[in-house]
């Protein structure tokens, strides 16, 4: 292994430095009462104790709740009232072709099954779409005694 002599060089000083009681001849120079008023004064900051009452506590582990997911969006309409014998439907949408306008139904409890329907059709063997024009539904009753209005938006939306 070969030494550096910038290595031998650095460690001599070391040495002398640490033996050498002396001070260094700048420092003998100049005089206590000079060092005393030049220097800078260093002033002590006090600080408030705070004691556990008084310092807020924060558990780090602390999960907030998750927040709830935004309501979903109604389509169209929202479900009415259920009435004696006539169920609530709902309006999912609607759509205009060259033969004329379709409008998506389901009912409430039966969201699996989705009835697409025109005016004039019949639809779960017990109702039929006596008239579809927006932004008017007519949905009736097979027997004919009762029927329900939903709005269903202007033919532009």
């Amino acid at each position: 292994m070969k030494i550096s002599p910038l290595l031998i060089l650095a460690l001599v000083a070391a040495i002398a430095l640490v033996v050498s009681n002396e001070q260094p001849v700048a420092a003998s120079q100049v005089s206590e009462y000079a060092i005393a008023d030049a220097a800078p004064r260093i002033h002590r900051l006090e600080r408030a104790v705070l004691t556990a009452a008084s310092a807020p506590q924060r558990d780090l582990f602390f999960a907030a709740p998750p927040v709830a997911p935004p309501a979903p969006v109604e389509a169209l309409s929202a479900p009415v009232p259920q009435q004696a014998g006539l169920p609530a439907f709902r309006i999912l949408g609607k759509q205009q072709d060259e033969t004329g306008w379709s409008v998506f139904i389901t009912q409430p409890g039966k969201n699996a099954l989705v009835w697409v329907v025109r005016e004039g059709e019949s639809f779960d063997e017990r109702f039929r779409v006596s008239k579809l024009a927006p932004p008017v539904l007519v949905i009736k009753s097979i027997n004919g005694r009762q029927s329900r209005t939903f709005n269903i938006g202007n033919d532009e939306e």
